[in-house]
């Protein structure tokens, strides 16, 4: 358990949002039914944490988006609020304005200045903003040269209109270590965050990062594995079992729930202790 929390510390140190925010509605995950009702606790803990923070996020990227239809997109006044908003939590990398046309328009902290001008009218988060909604991006290459999430809001002109919009980069995978360090404890589960692609954004294996649930051939023999992985992706809530070892027989327990902002959701999956 020391090299796991130690494991998910390095992730805080080294590396660079959903939740249900104002006007969105919150996901209600199920009550997975499993042998093991400590599965069923530490994945509980874990999505009650890992939505409060993403909850968090959303109201001071909603709350960035007001004072900037006060202080205009660029300028002293807006760069504030920018470094406000990218100093939301230790997950968040960054903040920056755009404009209507997705250009950068402003950018904080400081180091990221050269990534103004640059045009990312193209994310799905940026074009939900320009059309008036908060939305937020899958794990995508982002032009400040990592992998992350962005979390966007349109900013209003005077008359209601939207003049542009604001972003907030953050890691996942930095946002669920802590909510994953208090849902373990002292147990023996593994967690993980899944998008519902499959791709894994968050696990205690951090080496599985970035890596597909929906890859088949991982799984070997294990075709109920396999299947349950497919499950996971496709239904908001859910528990099973499966098979961890052929030769002695061992089954273990897997329970699933869904987090979610502004209708991007991500699996948090808790799989009996190994």
């Amino acid at each position: 358990m020391f090299i796991l929390a130690a494991a998910l510390v390095l992730v805080l140190v080294a590396a660079g949002c959903t939740g249900s925010g104002p006007g969105s509605a919150t996901p209600t995950p199920g009550t997975p039914a499993v042998a093991d009702e400590s599965v069923n606790e530490t994945l509980r803990v874990f999505a009650s944490e890992a939505q409060r923070s993403l909850d968090a996020l959303d109201a001071n990227a909603s709350s960035a988006a007001s004072a900037l239809a006060r202080t205009g997109l660029t300028g002293p006044g807006a760069e504030a609020v920018l470094l406000n908003l990218s100093r939301s939590g230790n997950y968040t990398n960054d903040a920056a304005t755009f404009d209507t046309n997705g250009e950068i328009r402003a950018v904080m902290p400081e180091d990221y200045q050269f990534a103004v001008g640059a045009n990312i009218g193209g994310s799905s988060n940026i074009q939900g903003a320009l059309n008036g909604t908060p939305a937020m991006s899958p794990r995508i290459n982002v032009v400040e040269g990592f992998r992350a999430v962005a979390l966007s809001y349109p900013v209003l002109n005077s008359t209601g209109g939207v003049e542009g919009g604001v972003s907030a980069v953050f890691r996942p995978e930095r946002l669920l270590a802590m909510p994953a360090l208090h849902a373990l404890d002292n147990g023996s589960h593994t967690l993980s965050a899944v998008q519902t692609d499959g791709t894994i954004i968050f696990d205690t294996n951090v080496r599985l990062i970035g890596q597909s649930i929906l890859n088949e051939s991982q799984y070997g023999t294990a075709t109920d594995l396999a299947a349950l992985a497919r499950e996971i992706v496709a239904t908001p809530s859910g528990a099973g079992s499966y098979r961890a070892n052929a030769t002695t027989g061992e089954v273990r327990g897997i329970a699933w729930q869904t987090v979610g902002l502004h209708g991007t959701d991500w699996r948090l999956v808790a799989n009996q202790g190994r």
